[in-house]
Parts: C-alpha cells; sequence; structure tokens
C-alpha cells in the first residue's frame, strides 16, 4: 500500500520532504493557479496545474494532491505514490492519450495509446477522493504488463467513476481503443469504469460506478489476478455489460493436463463482498456478477461473491460460464463460491448459453457447462421474485454443493437443464 507522505518545515525548495527507508517523501499540490516556483505547501501555493506534470516529478511514496476542479487529462502513473482529490476534484479524461501502455486488442496483447482516465502502471499506489469521468476507455486501468508481469498493492477507493467507455457506448469494431472494438459476435467492454489487468493483493473500496460500459473488470492478460477484495462498491446503471466480471482470459492459465498453473495467469483467490450491483446490462449482456472462461486453457477458479445485494441485472444475478471447449482441451471455472447473497430479479434479457440451450426466465444464479466438469458452492443465498431460483446445466457437467438457501416468490427453486 502506498505510503502516505509526511508534511516537515524547513527553509528551501523541498521544505516538506523526508528521507525515509531510501525513499523520498513528499507531497505536491495540484490546481488550476498552480505555478512553478511556489511553495508548494497548499492548494492555495500548488506548484503545479496538471495532475501529470506533478505525478512526474513525485519522489516514490510521495502524495499528489489534487485540489477542487476539474482536470482535462489522462493520468498515468508509473512511480509507487498516493493521488488523491480535495472536495470537487474531477479528472475529465480528453481523447488525447499522453503515453502508450500495453493493452488488449483484437490480435492479442500489444501497445496502444492509453485512454483510460487514470493508468496504474506501478504496484504501491494509491488513487483515491477523484472524480473520473470522460474517457474513451477505463475509468481507471491498473495493469502488468508482458515483461514484468502483474503488480500488487494497488488501492483504488472512495472514487466516483462515472460515465466513462466512451470509445465503445454502444460497442464498435471501429473504436480507437483495442478493448472497445467489437469482434465479430462479441461487443467491445472498453475495459469497463474500473480495470485490474495482471493485479495482485489489490483494494477496489468505496467506489461509486456508473454510466460506464460495465463497472469492474478482472483480468489476466499480463499475469496472474489474485488475492485481490472489491468490497463496499455501489455498481449501478452500467448498461452494456457485467456489473463485476471476473474472466479467465490467458489461455496459459491452465495446462493441457487441467492442472492450474497459478504463477502464470488465472483469476483465482479474489472476493468481491458486500457491495451493491443493481442495473447492469440491461441493454447488453449484463450479469451482476460474472465468473467465466473466454476459450480454452483459461481459469477463473476459487473465487467468492458474498454478501452483496445484487438485483436488476440483464443476465442472472450470480453468473458462471463455462464456454464450451474441443475435445482434449481444458478450462477451470472450480472452486467459486457464491454465498450469503441478496438476490432480487435478473436475467431481464435472458441468456443464450451455446446456440442450443437457453435460460429465457427471470433467474437469480446460473451455472453453465456445456463440456467441462464445474464444481461450485451455492450456499446461504436469499433470492426472490425470480421463474429460476438456481439454474444448473448442462448435461450433468455442473456439480453444485447446495445449502440453506432461501427462495421467495420463485416458481422452480433449483431448475437443472438436462
Amino acid at each position: 500500500m502506498a505510503a502516505l507522505a509526511l508534511c516537515a518545515t524547513s527553509g528551501v525548495a523541498l521544505a516538506h520532504s523526508k528521507k525515509e527507508h531510501g525513499k523520498t517523501s513528499r507531497t505536491l499540490y495540484v490546481a488550476h493557479t498552480g505555478r512553478a516556483g511556489a511553495s508548494d505547501r497548499s492548494c492555495n501555493r500548488a506548484a503545479f496545474s496538471t495532475v501529470q506534470s506533478a505525478v512526474d516529478k513525485a519522489p516514490a511514496g510521495s502524495t499528489v494532491v489534487v485540489c477542487g476542479g476539474s482536470y482535462a487529462e489522462d493520468v498515468i502513473i508509473s512511480t509507487p505514490l498516493t493521488l488523491t482529490g480535495r472536495h470537487g476534484a474531477v479528472i475529465h479524461a480528453t481523447s488525447t492519450a499522453n503515453g502508450m501502455c500495453e493493452q488488449l486488442g483484437p490480435m492479442g496483447p500489444g501497445s496502444a495509446p492509453c485512454l483510460a482516465g487514470i493508468t496504474i502502471k506501478s504496484s504501491h499506489v494509491t488513487v483515491q477522493k477523484l472524480t473520473v469521468t470522460g474517457a474513451i476507455g477505463e475509468g481507471i486501468l491498473a495493469t502488468g504488463s508482458l515483461e514484468h508481469g502483474s503488480i500488487s498493492d494497488v488501492v483504488i477507493q472512495n472514487n466516483r467513476v462515472v460515465d466513462n467507455d466512451n470509445g465503445g457506448k454502444a460497442p464498435s469494431a471501429t473504436s480507437p481503443y483495442p478493448q472497445c472494438a467489437s469482434q465479430g459476435g462479441i461487443p467491445g467492454d472498453c475495459g469497463e469504469g474500473i480495470h485490474l489487468m495482471g493485479v495482485a493483493h489489490s483494494l477496489i473500496k468505496g467506489n461509486f460506478d456508473s454510466n460506464n460500459t460495465g463497472g469492474v473488470l478482472v483480468t489476466d492478460e499480463f499475469g496472474p489476478t489474485h488475492a485481490n477484495l472489491i468490497t463496499r462498491n455501489i455498481v449501478t446503471g452500467n448498461k452494456y455489460d457485467c456489473g463485476i466480471t471476473v474472466p479467465g482470459h490467458n489461455p496459459m492459465a491452465v495446462a493441457a493436463n487441467g492442472q492450474p498453473q497459478p504463477a502464470r495467469a488465472g483469476v483465482y483467490d479474489n472476493t468481491i463482498s458486500h457491495n451493491k450491483i443493481t442495473n447492469n446490462g440491461r441493454l447488453g449482456e449484463g450479469a451482476g456478477v460474472l465468473f467465466a472462461n473466454a476459450t480454452a486453457g483459461t481459469g477463473s477458479y476459487d473465487n467468492v461473491a458474498e454478501d452483496n445485494i445484487i438485483t436488476g441485472n440483464g443476465l442472472s444475478g450470480v453468473t458462471m460460464h463455462a464456454h464450451t471447449v474441443g475435445p482434449g482441451q481444458t478450462e477451470d471455472l472450480n472452486g467459486n463460491v457464491i454465498k450469503n447473497n441478496t438476490i432480487g430479479r435478473n436475467n431481464f434479457g435472458g441468456d443464450d448459453l451455446d446456440g442450443t440451450v437457453a435460460d429465457d426466465a427471470t433467474t437469480g444464479i446460473l451455472v453453465f457447462s456445456g463440456t467441462v466438469p464445474v464444481k461450485v458452492t451455492i450456499s446461504h443465498n436469499s433470492i426472490s421474485s425470480n421463474k429460476n431460483g438456481i439454474w444448473l446445466g448442462v448435461g450433468g457437467h455442473v456439480s453444485a454443493s447446495m445449502r440453506h438457501n432461501v427462495f421467495h416468490n420463485v416458481t422452480t427453486q433449483v431448475f437443472t437443464s438436462p
């Protein structure tokens, strides 16, 4: 976790700097009235007028304070630091990138302009108390890299992440941002409002996440994404995709013999708890929470969705999709736990699972696999106002440990597809 800066006093230019454990801790201020050479001791005496200029000058372990006002820029953070906003601080992203980022595009991972509102490339970074809006891609993206793998100890908390993903609302094949571009029948997601891509041991907490393509995306293109906590967020009204999406994208996550390779890739051991996840995916295909795999060799396993309120989403409240793979191929969607959630009416748009079977009724929890065995625990959930409480299928591929679930106004408590 990023170290908070300490403000000391002296009469030199770096008056409030302090050496600790080999790093210089400092507080830098950004304000529209900022000017080079100012004492930089407060918002009224800021030495920086753009967020990026302060971030670029900040020593490792420092704090950059963004004073009230709207800053028309994209921000890239490549150093361990804390970026914190004062009341009314807004990062209003632009269409002009200020750097290149590793991204996932139609041809796989590669390089593309950074078009997220805030891009985090370093471990030990905190971003908090900001409004982030207007980005072509994600509002906030934390990303590892092909060369160095995953980053860790990132904190994204108490932000308003609203009206981003504008390169793909609705999804378009001609989007300027690779993750927004639709590919055949697969719509672009723009990376959602907040995106962890190759990130471990990190925290997404207390954010208001709305009117993006989707809410929160957790993927593994550049290394394993694991042991993250996504908690106490309000994720609502993201019209085209899921509230919280936890898919395996990297085909190196599971070996050919079916064994996970957690040091290489995979989305695992993440906890999604105490979030309010409502009204997402109503114009596209979006669950409240989705665990899924994209192709053979991918893995989204041993994750937990607990104590969430989930209602009004386009697909089922908690949805698990193991996409069909060919003979001799494998994937891993096992060990996920769905417990203690309050789940209202969901799956308003229906779920066309593999072209031969579909769930067209309102449903609380859906677990689908067409080819590989999937084991899941579903317990102590309260499910109400759906035709199907829990939908399982197909062909006996899903093994569910179910206990102490409570159903209210549900026509079929557990539906098992043949």
